[in-house]
Formats: C-alpha cells, structure tokens, sequence
C-alpha cells in the first residue's frame, strides 16, 4: 500500500509518518508540502490512499495557505485516480467549506472483498489513533488482494502494475485465490484483452471471463457502446457482463464479460489449424452481426467520410507527409454510395471466441458505433496481413508477396491457403456493401490505418494501397 500524505506542519509529519510506515502492509509514504507537489506526486506514482490537510500552501515559499488549495488537490485526485479513498485532516470539527467535499465520496468495494469502503473520511489531527487504525485496516484488505497470485503459464504479458491490480481485484470478486491470464487481443493500441481465469483454492474454474483492460475513460466509453448498440445482438453472439473495475486503480479500469469454460480460441487460433474450417466459422461471425447489416442504409458519401471513421483528418496528414504519399487526395474527394450501418470497428482475428461446437463469442467493443457496414468483413480479412498473432501464425507471408493483388479477388485467392476465409470475408463484404467502390473504400481506410503504427511494415502497407487507389481510380 502506497500512501500519499500531504501535510505542511513538519512537527505533525514528524509524529505521524513513521506511524503511517511501520503499519503492516505499508510499502511508501511520500510525504509532499504543497498543492502543486501533490499534483506532481500522481505523475510518478499510484497511490492507494491519500492523506491530506486541506490548509496547505500552494508551492514552495507561498505564504498563501488556505484551504481552497487543498480541496484543489482533493477534486484533482478525483479526476486524475477515481475512487482513491481521500481521508482529510482537520485540526478542529470540519467546517461548512469542509464538509462539502463528503458529498463526493462513495461507498464501494474497491478491493474485492465484498465490503464496502467509504472514499471520503474525516480525522481531528488529535485523534491520530483512530486514522492509524482506518490505515491499517485499509492496508491489511488491499495486501490480501494483493497476495492473490497471477498465472501467465510463464508468459511476459507485458501487464502494467495497474493492469495487475485489476485482474487480482476481479479473480477476488469472484470468490478466487488466483487468476490465470492469456492474452486475447494485444493488437495495436495501449489497451488490453486478456482471457481471465478466476481460480479457487482448488484449482477449480469458479470465473472465466474476457477482460477489457484500458484506461478509465476507454471503458466508460465501451460500457456505454455495449449498452446502446451490442445488446442488440442476437443472443449469443456477445457475451454478458460480469463486472466492472473502475475506480481505485490509479484512473485504470478493467470490463469483464463471462464466456464459457471452452471459449479458448481466438479466430486466429483456428484458421492457423483449419482454414477451411475457420471459413464456416466467419459466416457464423456475420450472422452474429446481422441486427446491425439488416438495419444499413445506403448515402452518397466522400472517400475522405469512410476514411475519417479509422483515421481523423489531423492524423492522416502527418500520414501523407511522412511517406510523401502524393497522389490520395483525388481518392479521398472520391464520391460513392456507401452503406451505413453499426458496426464493431475493430473485428480482428482475436477479437473473435470459439468454442468447441464452433460457437462463436464477439469481444472488445470499444469502437463500437455508427459506421461504414464493409469495414468490419474488410479489417477481419485484412487482419490475417497486419495484426500482430497473424504475423506471429505465419499468416502475413504468403499474402505479403501479392498484396498488390488484394483489388482482384480471383488473383489474390490463387492457390492460396488461406483463400477460404478470404473469400468468406469478401463475400460478406460484397453482400452487405453498395458495390465494388464501397469495399475498396473500406480496404482504402483500413491500409491508411495500418501507416499509424511503426510495428507494421510501411512498403507491405503502401503496397496494398497503391493497388486499392488504382483500382479506385
């Protein structure tokens, strides 16, 4: 456990850090003077608790102390780490001004355990006895979360301490002692899909669940597109919410969607073992998605209009001067009819589940929305060229050496292993789009896309869509 206590009277840190300390399941006290040294204190690290006086001066050498510089602190530890328990330190009863500030806390579970902890508590300066005791109760419920163990099966996952956290306080929620971890959908972006076990202390499986690992705004921003828009799925094709974890973890968050104890394998997984096989599977795919295609509707749209739905205007520029692509913008101006629709937006190879009888669960909802309905069949085919476990399967090198050939299907497909899932893929996109223009289009954003990332090779990418805008054009 990891205190941040903030307090300008030397003689009272002097009396009160080295009992803060020596509490069992204390890690760190940092201790910080002023407004401003708090505030920079969160930059470096993650803090379980505050400890904070509110009469504190705002820098250095300030003679302005006042209170208002720490309720500053207290409203910015809301935003920047929510649901930190924030006790506050009063030399006498808390005033009006003071007591303001309780109507922000809330009692939750922060830890796992069941029971609820109150965020926001008040301690007379005098009473040091009684916050040493809501320390040490607080620090002995976060080690036992913390003593849970994570399984990786011997894996560098590359999980953040706050990532960590999170998985511990989900296995603890459901009861476990452990929780093992597979990476589901590393992909491309800073957030994280794991598959998450929630073991007991027999080894039996009492939670297996897809986990959403990202930033508290990302998984707001999916919980919310999985109320509006996944709910409306067939029954089966998504998976239900198991819980969420999203506050007292340092502004990270973690979603968790229930699967079954057989969901083990990504799409990927399969196509690696049985192409022909994995095809069938990617027809089961699209009528999972049917609710969302059936509700399409067809505009006149700009390139630029599908374009933007992948990659905004600022991001696309810095794109085009850095590998001097000069020759888009009559694509980009490029009108067609386009059918609009929901779609999932990132419907990668590992953001698809199966299960033993071929049953497929669709995960990671976070760029789910109003969009161009062939994007979702287009970035499935083209994940098995640029997403990171098919380069890893071997999938990427065959199609590497004819990507220029992705316009014309029959030439692409040729004797190609992997040409069965190609072609379903394809076909989906053919049947739900508005024409040959509508797929290409979406093949144009995709491989833009791809030129964000350093990982993926630029001379495959600008391959793929030097061919797409020939086509186009």
């Amino acid at each position: 456990m990891r205190i941040l206590f903030v307090e300008d009277n030397e003689t009272f840190v002097t009396q009160i850090r080295p009992l803060l300390a020596e509490l069992k399941g204390v890690s760190e006290v940092v201790h910080v003077r002023t407004r401003d040294a708090a505030l920079a204190a969160f930059d470096e690290y993650i803090f379980d608790l505050v400890v904070l006086d509110l009469t504190i001066p705002a820098e250095e050498g300030s003679i302005d102390i006042a209170a208002e510089h720490g309720q500053t602190v207290f409203h910015e530890v809301r935003k920047i780490a929510p649901g930190t328990p924030t006790f506050i330190l009063t030399g006498s009863e808390p005033d009006e001004f003071s007591r303001r500030l309780a109507r922000f806390g809330e009692n939750i579970d922060l830890w796992g355990d069941g029971k609820a902890t109150n965020t926001v508590d008040y301690f007379l300066k005098e009473e040091v006895d009684k916050l040493i005791e809501r320390v040490s109760e607080l620090a002995a419920t976060i080690a036992e979360t913390d003593d849970l163990a994570l399984d990786t099966r011997g894996r560098d996952l590359g999980l953040t301490p706050k990532q960590k956290r999170i998985l511990k306080i989900f296995s603890r929620k459901a009861g476990g002692v452990s929780c093992e971890i597979k990476s589901l959908s590393g992909g491309l972006s800073s957030a994280r899909v794991v598959r998450a076990i929630a073991k007991d202390q027999h080894g039996k499986h009492i939670a297996v669940c897809a986990g959403k690992l990202g930033t508290n705004n990302s998984v707001e921003v999916e919980s919310l597109a999985y109320e509006q828009h996944v709910k409306r799925l067939k029954i089966g094709a998504f998976p239900p919410v198991f819980c969420t974890i999203d506050k007292g973890v340092g502004g990270d968050a973690g979603l968790f969607y229930t699967l079954a104890d057989d969901n083990g394998e990504t799409l990927f997984d399969v196509i690696a073992r049985d192409p022909k096989y994995a095809a069938t599977i990617v027809k089961a795919i699209r009528v999972g998605l049917e609710r969302w295609s059936q509700a399409s509707h067809v505009e006149e749209v700009g390139i630029h209009d599908i374009r933007r739905r992948v990659v905004n205007d600022d991001d696309f520029e810095a794109i085009c001067k850095k590998f001097a692509i000069d020759n888009v913008m009559p694509t980009e101006t490029s009108k067609l009819r386009a059918s609009i629709s929901c779609i999932h937006g990132d419907l990668h190879g590992g953001n698809i589940l199966v299960d033993a009888n071929g049953g497929v669960v669709i995960i990671d909802f976070g760029d789910v929305g109003p969009g161009y309905t062939c994007i979702d069949p287009v970035t499935l085919e083209l994940s098995l060229l640029f997403h990171p476990e098919a380069v890893r399967l071997g999938f990427s090198k065959d199609l590497a050496v004819i990507v220029e050939n992705w316009p014309n299907i029959d030439r692409y497909i040729a004797s190609n292993p992997l040409g069965a899932v190609i072609e379903a893929c394809r076909d989906w996109a053919h049947d739900v789009g508005a024409g040959d223009k509508d797929v290409l289009s979406a093949g144009y954003a995709f491989a833009v896309r791809q030129l964000k990332y350093e990982t993926v090779h630029s001379d495959i990418t600008l391959r793929l869509l030097q061919g797409i805008i020939a086509k186009l054009t």
